[in-house]
């Protein structure tokens, strides 16, 4: 949207930054959703551009359109009571924002392997289907717990340092995102602007090195560790 934006003069949104879902889409075209007359910009998806019509439930920050998709931004109304308003839409748990009361807790943990230091545990609370990256900033505010990202244009918040300790492209070292619960550890496939933690999910936030052949496939953000590779090779 910001590529057909800067290259389409008939073409133009604006979007705000929610702490817990993150982007929300507020305008297209000059058309701005309204509060008071329950309208708002819905996203819908084509899929293989003529196939079956989903409501993705997360929003222009985090869905990951598939070739040949079909993106359809509808202006329309929403009812308090309705599907439509409770985890769909133009935001990751768009409407359920007025659900910001309820709070899951989760734990975080902060991993060195490369200088094999203590791991630091924290815990925090994070919005009913609120992304990580809002879980992090509320963790920030006052517990010894700090990080810093940066914002790709084509992949959203990547993650920088963790604690003063940042990710080196001359030493292949780079902070990656992991989530353990009943007993597994996996990779999530999107970074912290898009995973959304479950109620008592162990994040782990694990500083280590990264190779082209282990990047493929893993890592902190949608196609991130593509990213990554791109970088490995550019350095």
């Amino acid at each position: 949207m910001r590529r057909l934006q800067d290259t389409n003069a008939g073409f133009n949104f604006t979007y705000t930054e929610d702490r817990n879902y993150g982007p929300f889409l507020v305008s297209v075209n000059g058309v701005a959703g309204n509060n008071t007359e329950n309208t708002f910009w819905e996203i819908l998806v084509q899929t293989g551009g003529n196939g079956t019509t989903i409501t993705p439930d997360v929003g222009i920050g985090c869905y990951i359109p598939e070739p040949n998709d079909r993106i359809i931004l509808r202006f329309t109304r929403f009812n308090l009571g309705s599907h439509s308003v409770s985890g769909n839409s133009s935001n990751p748990g768009n409407l359920t924002a007025g659900n910001t009361s309820r709070l899951n807790s989760i734990e975080l943990v902060v991993v060195n392997q490369i200088s094999n230091t203590t791991n630091k545990t924290y815990s925090t609370d994070i919005a009913f289907r609120g992304v990580l990256i809002g879980a992090m900033r509320r963790l920030q505010t006052n517990s010894g717990f700090n990080f810093t990202y940066t914002e790709d244009p084509n992949y959203g918040p990547f993650l920088v340092s963790v604690n003063g300790v940042a990710g080196n492209n001359t030493e292949n070292t780079f902070w990656m995102l992991l989530s353990e619960g009943n007993g597994t550890t996996v990779i999530p496939d999107v970074g912290i602007g898009c995973y959304i933690p479950k109620q008592n999910e162990r994040i782990i936030l694990n500083f280590t090195m990264f190779t082209p052949n282990s990047a493929s496939g893993s890592g902190m953000n949608p196609g991130v560790l593509l990213f990554l590779v791109c970088l490995f090779f550019v350095f």
